[in-house]
């Protein structure tokens, strides 16, 4: 495997290598070091994709280890698009030991360069590194007619290798938003290898969460008899806002966790959102299988409207739809501009499929 340096990345690591040319463009990659409005970061472009890996806060320490960052975060971006682990395996075993060469080909500079603005629109959502590569590699649209895309390019001539391109291991979870009798309800299909962290921001977007207050995940071996019951283990958000540690002997840091750690042991999970409104999301583990061959994470199924934000509880919920169930209403109008203040709309299947998708 070779990457191709531009002279401001081969000066950043002291290296002064040659142009070479590469026999199979899958293999090769250019690489780039961007250094401006207080950003620093390495934007890797697959030569025959387009397909992305990028590298934040590239400083000293990083650079040192950039080879093996640039391994690490392509195989885990390979992973979140739920790339059969047999076929990672053979792309870094046929690309053979990694070398540098210098960047001497200007149209793959200038394709470089439009990668580079993907990796920009990246970095307003996103700082992890797999995060980013992600991001950009399904976001970036390339060709005149705006159809040529890099992440499934890169997956297609992953088919060289007769494998199944995706296979990972899944869970469909049923997820029910407790509203006090016009419960939401959320089903979907995640990779076991899903964080806890990105199964939150899911959940958002399944819900129509704005991702404005701290959240925890109470794991259970079976549903508490009480909505109180402290779980077995909790996981949750550090934070100079709130205690949890106090709070609950058994939490520990969400940092990291991922579904695998704790499913299939613990098949019931609560999900608390907003310290304040407490909305409780049941999540059930139905299903455990093996084989995956979809593009995850993906909404199977939906029913039902989800609050909006700080529309004060449960009870306060009940207010809110009573009010825009009746235009005669005192407070009706009022309400309804409320409502478009929060981006409160109704529950659409097909939006919210759209969303979860985007993830």
């Amino acid at each position: 495997m070779t990457l191709h340096l531009t002279k401001k990345l081969a000066d950043k690591l002291k290296l002064a290598p040659e142009p070479q040319t590469d026999a199979d463009a899958l293999y090769s990659w250019r690489a780039n070091y961007i250094q401006e409005h207080g950003y620093r970061f390495v934007v890797f472009m697959n030569d025959a994709s387009r397909f992305m890996v990028v590298i934040n806060e590239a400083k000293v320490a990083k650079l040192k280890k950039l080879p093996e960052l640039f391994v690490q975060t392509l195989r885990e971006s390979m992973l979140a698009f739920s790339v059969n682990p047999e076929v990672i395996e053979r792309y870094f075993a046929e690309a053979g030991e990694l070398s540098y060469a210098r960047n001497a080909d200007r149209k793959m500079t200038a394709q470089l360069n439009k990668s580079t603005d993907s990796a920009w629109g990246s970095l307003r959502n996103y700082s992890e590194d797999v995060d980013l590569s992600v991001c950009a590699s399904a976001a970036a649209i390339f060709g005149a007619d705006e159809t040529y895309k890099p992440k499934d390019k890169f997956l297609g001539l992953l088919e060289r290798y007769g494998l199944p391109v995706r296979k990972s291991r899944a869970l469909d979870l049923n997820v029910r938003l407790y509203l006090d009798g016009k419960d939401a309800l959320r089903k979907l299909r995640v990779p076991a290898s899903l964080s806890f962290e990105k199964l939150h921001k899911l959940l958002q977007a399944a819900f129509g969460w704005a991702n404005c207050h701290l959240y925890s995940f109470g794991l259970f071996a079976k549903w508490p008899e009480e909505y109180e019951d402290q779980p077995v283990v909790e996981l949750v958000v550090e934070s100079d806002q709130y205690d949890a540690y106090e709070a609950n002997p058994n939490a520990k840091s969400i940092a990291g966790v991922k579904l695998s750690d704790y499913v299939p042991e613990y098949t019931k999970i609560v999900y608390l959102y907003d310290f304040g409104d407490n909305w409780l999301h049941f999540i059930e583990v139905e299903r455990v299988f093996e084989d995956c061959a979809e593009e995850l994470p993906v909404l199977l199924s939906g029913a039902g409207d989800a609050p909006p934000e700080d529309v004060g509880g449960t009870g306060g919920y009940a207010e809110f739809l009573e009010i825009m169930a009746d235009p005669a209403h005192e407070d009706y109008e009022e309400m309804t501009e409320w409502a478009k203040s929060q981006w409160w709309k109704p529950f659409d299947l097909e939006v919210v499929k759209r969303r979860v998708r985007r993830l």
